[in-house]
């Protein structure tokens, strides 16, 4: 008889932690796409101009450093100001994508960072215009239940910078170089 409760013990904690490991791996799946979601919206919500959604997506004490200079902007008031030139009637975000998207997240599993090569295109006055092969970093925390941008980096690997970048920005290297 105490063999038999010995065993059906044995059972029901064998049982028991399938079913709560199961669990975890159902909730890192949620997790794992909440953050997928929230890292695609922080492009995507150009696409319906949907401020508030995109505001939503930004840590009061964010740090986003873009592709300038001028578009380094901490806080979130700050990130209010800067979208203001998003505002205008003839921009409008047209498609995004995300390549090689990875995720990490912390032990605790309230903090996530990722990488990614991101396409970013708009319009505007009709016009499309993309920034292609974006290195995208950045790193979210879950706060107060959802998952906040703490952190967007963007920037082209120094042997992928387009070339219109290149003689817009250096423009004066190549002169001196042409001068000689």
């Amino acid at each position: 008889m105490k063999k038999r409760c010995f065993v059906w013990m044995l059972v029901m904690l064998f049982f028991l932690g399938t079913v709560c490991r199961l669990a975890a791996a159902a909730d890192a799946t949620a997790e794992h796409a909440a953050v997928k979601h929230a890292i695609e919206q922080s492009i995507g919500w150009a696409i319906e101009k949907d401020f508030e959604a995109m505001f939503r997506l930004w840590a009061n004490d964010l740090f986003h450093f873009w592709l300038f200079s001028d578009s380094i902007v901490v806080g979130l008031e700050n990130m209010k100001k800067h979208a203001e030139q998003w505002r205008d009637p003839d921009f409008r975000g047209t498609r995004f994508e995300f390549r090689d998207l990875r995720i990490v997240f912390s032990r605790s599993g309230d903090v996530a960072w990722y990488s990614c090569f991101l396409d970013d295109c708009g319009s505007y006055k009709g016009k499309e215009f993309c920034l292609k092969d974006v290195f995208q970093t950045g790193v979210l925390e879950k706060r107060d239940g959802r998952w906040q941008h703490a952190l967007m980096h963007g920037s082209y690997p120094v042997d992928k910078i387009p070339e219109n970048y290149v003689r817009r920005f250096y423009s004066g290297l190549f002169e001196k170089k042409d001068a000689k």
